[in-house]
C-alpha cells in the first residue's frame, strides 16, 4: 500500500483492533494531513449528531470522555506492539477525543460553533504553542492525548475571549 510510511504498522496489523481504534477506522492513514482527516470526520459525526438529534449538546463531553479512554486504552496496546514511535501520526483518536471536548466547552449548538471549533482546534493541534507543546513530553499514551486535550482547552478559549469581547463592544 503507497500510502503507508515507514513509521505505520506493517500491512499485517492494519486490521488489529488497536490500530483500527486508535487511526479512527483506518482515518489516520490517509495521504495528508492525517490529524485533520480524523477530525473531519468526527466533524462529519458532530454535523449528523446536530441535526438528528435532539440530545446531541449533551453529548459531547461524554463522547469527550468516551474518546479519550479508548485513547489512552488503545494508545497503550499500540506503544507496546511498537516500542520505537513516541507518537504515531496515523493515530487520530487523540484528536477525536480533543475536538469533542472543544465542543463540550464551547457548548457548540450550531453548524457554525461546530465548524468554528473544528477549525479552531486543528490550529492549535497543529501550531502547538505553549503550553501545548509542553503536554508531549508526557510519557506512553497519556502523552499522546494530553497535548490534544491542551489544545482543545485553548480553542473553546479562545472562542470565550472572542465571544466576550463582542458582547463588550456591541
Amino acid at each position: 500500500m503507497a500510502f503507508l510510511r515507514e513509521t505505520d504498522p506493517p500491512r499485517a496489523r492494519l486490521f488489529t483492533w488497536p490500530v483500527v481504534l486508535g487511526s479512527l477506522g483506518l482515518c489516520g492513514f490517509a495521504p495528508r494531513a492525517r490529524g485533520t482527516v480524523g477530525t473531519a470526520a468526527c466533524l462529519l459525526a458532530a454535523l449528523a449528531l446536530w441535526r438528528w438529534a435532539d440530545w446531541y449538546r449533551d453529548a459531547w463531553l461524554p463522547l469527550a470522555a468516551a474518546f479519550s479512554g479508548l485513547s489512552l486504552l488503545s494508545g497503550r496496546a499500540v506503544l507496546n506492539a511498537m516500542p520505537k514511535i513516541k507518537d504515531p501520526g496515523w493515530f487520530v483518536l487523540d484528536e477525536a477525543a480533543a475536538f469533542f471536548l472543544t465542543l463540550g466547552l464551547l457548548r457548540a449548538d450550531s453548524p457554525l460553533a461546530i465548524f468554528a471549533g473544528f477549525l479552531t482546534f486543528r490550529f492549535y493541534d497543529i501550531a502547538k504553542p505553549w503550553p501545548v507543546r509542553s503536554f508531549e513530553q508526557i510519557p506512553g499514551s497519556l502523552g499522546i492525548l494530553a497535548d490534544d486535550l491542551a489544545a482543545a482547552v485553548l480553542a473553546a478559549w479562545t472562542w470565550h475571549v472572542i465571544t466576550a469581547l463582542g458582547s463588550a463592544m456591541g
